[in-house]
């Protein structure tokens, strides 16, 4: 399968479930309209669920690129969509 220009790799661990990922996961389903494993009909945005990524104390995060994004808020993740998209459109 194609991989979005940006994927996210959202740890699904213990720690990070309790603190929310899963919260995080559908949220990106919401603003995104896709399920993990999938990726958006522009190719932009793919959405993936991982096991551990080595930063409990950050939860909960995913893994955009070679960067960490923690502590996600529906607010972060807003951010993160709109900088994406911000450095897609100055990039092309």
């Amino acid at each position: 399968k194609p991989v979005g220009r940006y994927l996210f790799e959202v740890c699904q661990t213990g720690p990070c479930m309790l603190n929310g990922s899963d919260n995080i996961i559908k949220y990106l389903f919401e603003k995104l309209g896709i399920k993990p494993g999938e990726t958006t009909a522009d190719g932009m945005f793919t959405l993936k669920t991982v096991e551990c990524l080595g930063a409990c104390g950050y939860a909960p995060m995913m893994q955009l690129g070679k960067n960490y994004r923690e502590h996600l808020t529906k607010e972060k993740v807003d951010a993160i969509i709109e900088e994406c998209r911000k450095s897609s459109s100055i990039n092309n």
